[in-house]
């Protein structure tokens, strides 16, 4: 299944990643593998909990898609 680029809340897009962990531990984990890049880093500091469709595509040309 294609994981479609749109708007996600940040644990909701950490679950994508990661699905067998909690909430909190995914994003945690997701927030450490985006640090590792610097386009990411800026996505980090935003005080939004969700990531807009561009910075969702942004993540997945990074990280590659969930």
């Amino acid at each position: 299944m294609e994981t479609t680029v749109k708007s996600y809340g940040r644990t909701e897009l950490a679950q994508l990643y990661f699905p067998a962990i909690c909430p909190r531990a995914a994003w945690a984990k997701l927030r450490l593998y985006m640090s590792d890049y610097p386009r990411l880093r800026t996505l980090l500091s935003c005080k939004r909990r969700t990531f807009l469709p561009v910075e969702v595509a942004l993540i997945f040309d990074c990280l590659g898609r969930p």
